[in-house]
């Protein structure tokens, strides 16, 4: 049986960071009941009324087609408060939302989502998915930006768009944690036992903060918070605060603060602040700070320590090394004595036990050592230019 009922009700929802973002709306949706399979009760309560409806239950907004809801029944209480149970559905131009149950509360412009929440973005296919989701729409005159809070550990799954020539789709950034709050699409904080994951990259944290910029900020804090990545270019790094900076899907930069400690294939660096710079995916350069305890680095077995290190690693090669404030340079060991200031245990001795490999020092409050690369017997070679000490 069909039946017709105009409710004040709202367009409907913004979305999450991660998951897309919806237009303010311009005005408050008038809903109309489409469809119900058992006719409808209307209830008067204080010049105001309530109406309860059931089966295969169709609504759409009036003069906007493209909003549209469903769910197995109805209950509206004097215009003011909306619950669809059973099923319930909500879908727009860029929304699809389902869950167990749908409760709209208009003074806030809240919408509650319950049980087996999934918020869909029909246009990148990123989703929200958890089981108790609020939204507070954005509508003109009452909140310019969407606000969500999602608890209960919710899971965001970004789904990053094919590059042009690829064939395959990328893998996506997935985010869980105990509970989520954002607000529109450019902010987002997620807390309790954060892990971030996407292919090769893992990121843990006691939460997480996301701020959209010119380059996306993405901060793991406490716990320590840890970062690592798999594969060829890998890194683990470690620190009170780890910070990603992405532009788009490239990743630009990795920072460490409060105990920071990078581990890569080439080097391990320590210091109250670590940062590490990205181009093309390959490491350009490090940056390391410590004053109270100094930074220390261990890169192509030359042991560096000082207030402050940086190291100059375009295309991944070694090109130059600078230390300011207490600087120390350790050259690497030599360990097979060859070095023309090794020494050697004479060959009729009786000792078992050798001497330990010889390792040029030097100190200063700047240090600068330049390096080249060499063709040994085809293979490509790191070698040291020179050392300035000031």
């Amino acid at each position: 049986m069909r039946a017709v009922l105009t409710v004040l009700l709202f367009g409907l929802l913004a979305v999450p960071a991660g998951v897309g973002a919806q237009r303010p709306a311009e005005r408050r949706c008038q809903l109309e009941v489409v469809n119900v399979d058992r006719e409808g009760v209307r209830q008067a309560f204080q010049g105001s009324e309530n109406y309860f409806a059931g089966g295969t239950l169709r609504l759409r907004c009036r003069n906007q087609p493209e909003v549209t809801l469903a769910g197995d029944s109805l209950e509206s209480y004097t215009a003011q408060i909306v619950r669809l149970l059973g099923s319930a559905r909500y879908r727009d131009d860029d929304i699809d939302i389902q869950a167990d149950s749908i409760f709209y509360t208009k003074a806030d412009e809240r919408l509650q989502l319950r049980g087996n929440a999934v918020v869909t973005n029909r246009i990148n296919g990123s989703t929200l998915a958890g089981p108790w989701i609020d939204y507070l729409r954005a509508v003109r005159g009452i909140r310019d930006s969407a606000e969500t809070i999602a608890l209960q550990r919710p899971t965001v799954t970004y789904r990053v768009a094919r590059a042009e020539g690829d064939t395959v789709d990328p893998a996506p950034y997935v985010i869980t944690g105990d509970g989520m709050k954002t607000r529109g699409s450019s902010w987002m904080v997620a807390w309790g036992q954060v892990l971030v994951d996407r292919d090769s990259l893992h990121g843990r944290g006691d939460s997480l903060i996301y701020i959209q910029a010119d380059e996306d900020d993405v901060t793991l804090v406490g716990g320590p918070a840890t970062l690592a990545r798999g594969g060829e270019d890998a890194f683990d790094v470690i620190g009170q605060h780890v910070r990603l900076g992405l532009r788009g899907e490239e990743l630009r930069s990795v920072e460490a603060f409060g105990g920071g400690h990078v581990t890569t294939a080439s080097a391990d660096v320590v210091g109250d602040s670590v940062r590490l710079g990205f181009v093309d995916g390959q490491l350009e350069a490090t940056r390391a700070w410590d004053r109270a305890n100094g930074a220390t680095v261990l890169a192509e077995g030359y042991d560096v320590r000082g207030d402050s290190i940086a190291i100059d690693t375009p295309g991944e090669r070694l090109r130059e090394l600078r230390v300011f404030g207490r600087g120390t340079l350790l050259e690497p060991e030599d360990t097979a004595g060859t070095g023309a200031d090794s020494l050697a245990v004479p060959a009729d001795s009786a000792a078992t036990d050798t001497l330990p490999p010889i390792r040029n020092t030097m100190t200063g409050a700047r240090l600068t050592a330049r390096f080249t690369d060499a063709d040994s017997a085809g293979v490509l070679l790191t070698r040291l230019v020179d050392i300035v000490a000031t």
